[in-house]
């Protein structure tokens, strides 16, 4: 066992030689800052200020060579091989919030793309799940085993907690769901989780940036804006490969017209089969389409949640225009298969 100290707080803990040493945190009950705990996103992002550790294969891709070589590490991977002194980020839970494991019974499931389904879970009359819009939830399958999945409603949208699972397998928890679950089926979950929740008292204005079911965790925060009443600006940019992709459309340029301050973006990365020739809106990556219209991000919160490239590109690109990194909020949706543990890596749908 190798102990592991954290700076500046003082907090001690032990780690297994073969542990990472976010899930040797986790386990003593130390939330690290954490998100997709298979080394893509970077929201574990430490300074190991002295000790020597390893990766169980080759640098994570969430860890770019300047910062290995500025002696930072991504702890949902590293390992201990001596005792460490780690500087860590201050945690800061989402408050109001208490992590609960609950049954739940499936109320009804609408196919919103070809490959994308909203869920929709009721909880038991006298229970309640507080959590923040952009927080996700797990999951809980046999042996163990998790998926997690952001919440898509908001905490004003009433009693059913809503999600959006992308099918990633045939034979596992979302193929399933597709194939075989019906209204009625009864599951159990746990959340709410993670640290990527809107900061409602930040002044500045929050530009929103989702790809494919990224989506989810920034519409319940568009929709909890809504719902209260706030009026500040929000701009909001999707990327999908085709227009089909983009399954609330419709709503959102409803939306646009609708509600004052408000810019809906969508951006098509491929033309797939179905798609209109004559798509006049934003075609490419969606992150270059957001640089190519705001080149100083200084003024913005930037949330941003999808796939992992997309997530690393922002990282990378983003602070050169101007955006301060304590101005950039992310999830990283990593569609990993089903997880052993809450320790291990986790997909997102």
């Amino acid at each position: 066992m190798f102990q592991i100290t954290l700076v500046p707080g003082g907090e001690t803990f032990a780690a297994e030689p073969s542990e990472p040493v976010l899930a040797a945190a986790l386990r003593a009950g130390l939330n690290l800052p954490h998100s997709c705990k298979g080394g893509h996103c970077a929201s574990c992002r430490a300074r190991i200020v002295s000790g020597e550790f390893e990766y169980p294969g080759e640098r994570p891709l969430g860890l770019t060579e300047d910062e290995a070589r500025q002696g930072y590490a991504l702890l949902c991977q590293a390992r201990a091989l001596t005792d460490l002194r780690v500087e860590t980020r201050e945690v800061r839970p989402a408050p109001d919030v208490e992590v609960k494991s609950l049954p739940c019974r499936i109320e009804r499931l609408d196919r919103v793309a070809e490959d994308v389904m909203a869920v929709f879970l009721r909880l038991p009359a006298v229970e309640e799940l507080h959590f923040r819009p952009g927080q996700y939830l797990d999951v809980m399958l046999s042996e163990g085993r998790r998926r997690s999945f952001s919440i898509a409603s908001a905490p004003a949208d009433g009693a059913l907690v809503e999600l959006h699972v992308r099918r990633a397998s045939s034979s596992g928890f979302t193929g399933q769901l597709f194939d075989r679950m019906r209204a009625g089926t009864l599951l159990r979950i746990e959340g709410p989780l993670g640290q990527f929740w809107l900061r409602t008292e930040s002044p500045r204005p929050p530009l929103m940036i989702g790809g494919g079911t990224g989506y989810a965790p920034l519409r319940a925060m568009l929709r909890q804006l809504i719902a209260t009443g706030d009026r500040r600006p929000v701009t909001l940019y999707w990327g999908a490969r085709g227009v089909h992709d983009l399954y609330e459309h419709e709503w959102l340029t409803r939306l646009e017209a609708e509600r004052p301050g408000f810019r809906y973006c969508p951006v098509l990365s491929a033309p797939v089969t179905g798609d209109p020739v004559s798509w006049p809106g934003r075609r490419g990556l969606v992150h270059e389409a957001v640089l190519g219209e705001f080149p100083d991000l200084a003024a913005f919160d930037v949330y941003a949640s999808g796939p992992p490239s997309m997530i690393e590109a922002i990282r990378r690109e983003f602070p050169q225009h101007g955006l301060p990194r304590d101005q950039l909020f992310f999830d990283s949706f990593d569609y990993a298969p089903d997880t052993l543990s809450r320790l291990g890596q986790a997909g997102r749908g």
